[in-house]
This record gives C-alpha cells, structure tokens and sequence, in this order.
C-alpha cells in the first residue's frame, strides 16, 4: 500500500476534520492540500485552548491574583517554547506579534524606520511573499528608502549576478525567503546571499512562515540573520499569533511601533519611558490562548520528529510533482531539478486556475487557487496564477492519488473542450 510507504508522521486521528464528506455529491473524503495557507488544527491544540479559558482565563502581566499569574506563565512559557524550537539562546528576542505579516511590518517600521532614511537600500527578493515586500515599499514611500529588486529567472532561481551588483551598493537590509510558497523549494543560493549580505554590510530578514511549517527550522543564532517570521497558523495553531524573532543587533536598534498597555514603564504628562525588552513592542492584550496553544503545537512536531515531517511533506511534494508532469497539458512551475519542500504549484493548458480549484473542489481535494500573494514571482516566471497543492505531517499518499486523478480528469475534458 502507497500509504504505508508514505506513512504519516502525524496521527490523523488528531484531525477530525478529515473525516468530513465533502464535493459535489457531498460523499467524498476529504482530501485538504492547502496546509501552505493554514495548516489543519489537531485535537491537542484544540484542547490546549479549551483548557485555557476553562482554568487560566486572565490577562498577563498585569494581576497579582492567582489566574493572571497562570496566564502570564503560561504565556511566557510559549514564548520560551518558541526561542527553544527556533534556535534561540534568549526568549526576550522573541518578539509575539499577529502573524508574519505583522511581524514584517515591526521589523519594517521598528526598525528600518528608525535606522534607513533617503539614500539608503533595501534588497528585496522576487520570490517573497507580499508580505516581505510591501512594507518596505511603504517604507521607501514615507522615509525615502530605495527598494531594489534580486530578480528570479524564469525557473524561480535568484540571479546571483543582479544580486552581487546590487551588493555593491551596501543595501541597508537583504528581505528573503526560507521557502518560497508557489515554488516551493528553497533557493539553492540562500546560504551565499545570506552571507554575502552580512559581508556587505546588511541586516538580513528571512520570511520562514512556509518552512516552518513543515519542520524546516531556523538555528537562528548559528545562521546569518538579523529578523525570521513565523506564523502559528501554518505551523497547526491558531490564526493570531506571530513571532519575529531578532538578533542583539538588530533589536538594540528598534523602537516600539505601537503604544498602549504592556509596553511602558511610565507615563505622565511630560511622557512616557518603555518597558524592557520585548514586552516594549508588544502593546495591548496580545492573543493569549492562540499563543499558548502554538506551545502544543510544536509540542506535536517536536515529538513526531522535525526531520520526519520535512521528508514526509517533502517525499509526497515529489511524488506528486513528478505524477503532474507526466499529465498532458499540465506545467509545473518553478526549476523542475530543485526538490520541492512542501508544495508543488501548476498550471493546466485551457483551464484557468480558479476553474481548476473548482474542478478539484468538486472532487472533495481542498487546494489553492490564485497568485498566492506572490504577484511579482508569477509575473516573473511568466504565468498570472497557478493552482497549488501542499502537504504537511498529515497528508497521505492517497491524497497525491486523488490529486493526480482530478487533474487528470481535467486535462482529459479541456482537451476535448480544444
């Protein structure tokens, strides 16, 4: 059997989701392939939250009574987890945000704001996500700063050339991705950009939502970065809870963004004087249960192996990017010799890509349609959209059958549709 050469290193019995009936005749299993998006959420998580609000329910930092006390250490606690799982010798680096997004505009108008003005550069990939790209053009448009672009050939790959060229201009900081989420492979030359960046001087911000979340992990302290995302969502927790993670350098010379509750020492009428590290960046009454339970989370990775997941994902990725491209009519996007990760994207001749989602939908196979949040890539390699289908440490050799099978049912109707 395919799935017990492709066992899972995560119990689905975790998932009760996946016993839904789903597609157009609501009697097929359902098949979800769009954990690059947000990943299924299991039972121990769900649990975590629950028993949270059941007992601990309280805000954090702020009582002295028993309940904030177990928030706070609970809270704290996730935020331990986190530098433990990342590679981090000390928690207060840690920053909790909303998600990556969030955590990418902290590093942006934290940092960059208070640091980068008119004259200097930010080097920003072309495979990145909108979210490692658009607030820097926010930051060139209110401060000045100059977004210049490593451009990607038409296979996905950095252009090492353009990047060098560029390096001679001393960019203030280098914007990157661990894993790309339309290509999904990560860039062979990564480690050398990272490192040459740091030789010329910049600050690197590495967007490790999509690797993360498949048991590709940064060593933070032992790699050359200056700011990594990560979102709980892709990661098997909740919506709501992000972290950006920062190096001694780099959080020495960032200044809080938002003011409120939590982050101040004191106020009065001359002013106000920040809190220490990091609850100065961390206004307000953050997610509390979603960041306890991103604790659970990893909890889950952590035990079902970190390396055993990446393969899993990594080993179905494969099958099923070689099964597509055996299909006539189908075109898989980005270089076909890189290993893709997690995900596989494509496209099929006559049939545009919200059409395809549709078709897969109706076969009960949740995968995603659209640009991804990666218009410049897609505009890049020469394509508007794509469907992309992506695994995690639930899926299962069936799922790349059902995958394949639909596909193939819709490369046989658009080709007597031509």
């Amino acid at each position: 059997m395919r799935d017990d050469v492709f066992a899972p290193p995560l119990d689905r019995g975790e998932f009760p989701i996946l016993q839904r009936l789903v597609g157009r005749d609501g009697a097929r299993p359902l098949v979800y392939l769009d954990s690059a998006a947000t990943a299924l959420v299991p039972e121990r998580v769900i649990g975590a939250v629950e028993r949270f609000l059941r007992t601990s329910c309280a805000n954090i930092h702020r009582g002295a009574h028993l309940l904030a006390e177990e928030a706070t250490d609970a809270y704290e606690g996730a935020r331990e987890h986190l530098a433990s799982f990342f590679g981090v010798d000390d928690p207060a680096r840690v920053l909790l945000v909303q998600n990556a997004t969030d955590a990418c505009n902290l590093a942006a108008f934290g940092w960059g704001a208070r640091v980068l003005g008119p004259g200097d550069v930010v080097a920003v990939a072309e495979d990145n996500h909108h979210a490692n790209i658009v607030c820097w053009q926010m930051l060139a448009e209110r401060h000045g700063v100059e977004v210049a672009w490593i451009p990607i050939d038409a296979d996905g790959r950095l252009d090492l050339e353009a990047w060098r060229l560029l390096a001679e201009r001393a960019p203030g900081l280098v914007a990157l991705s661990a894993q790309s989420n339309v290509l999904g492979f990560a860039q062979p030359d990564l480690r050398i950009v990272m490192e040459e960046a740091k030789r010329a001087g910049a600050l690197v911000m590495l967007d490790g939502a999509q690797a993360a979340g498949h048991g590709d992990v940064a060593d933070f302290d032992r790699m050359p970065v200056d700011f990594y995302v990560a979102s709980a969502h892709k990661m098997m927790g909740l919506g709501g809870a992000g972290t950006l993670v920062c190096s001694d350098g780099a959080l020495e010379r960032m200044a809080p963004v938002r003011g409120g509750g939590g982050m101040i020492e004191r106020v009065d009428r001359e002013g106000y004087v920040v809190a220490r590290r990091p609850n100065a960046f961390e206004a307000g009454t953050p997610a509390i249960a979603a960041t306890v339970a991103w604790s659970a989370a990893l909890a889950m990775m952590e035990e079902a192996g970190l390396e055993a997941i990446r393969a899993h994902a990594g080993a179905l990725a494969a099958d099923a990017a070689r099964r597509l491209a055996e299909l006539p009519g189908v075109r898989l996007l980005g270089d076909a010799a890189l290993p893709r990760e997690s995900l596989v994207s494509f496209v099929v001749d006559g049939v545009h890509p919200h059409d395809a989602g549709r078709l897969l939908d109706d076969e009960g196979v949740m995968a995603r349609a659209g640009h991804h949040c990666a218009q410049p890539l897609h505009r890049a390699i020469g394509v508007p959209s794509s469907v992309r289908a992506s695994f995690a440490g639930y899926s299962t050799a069936s799922d790349v059958d059902a995958l394949v099978a639909a596909v193939a049912r819709m490369t046989e109707g658009a080709a007597r549709c031509a």
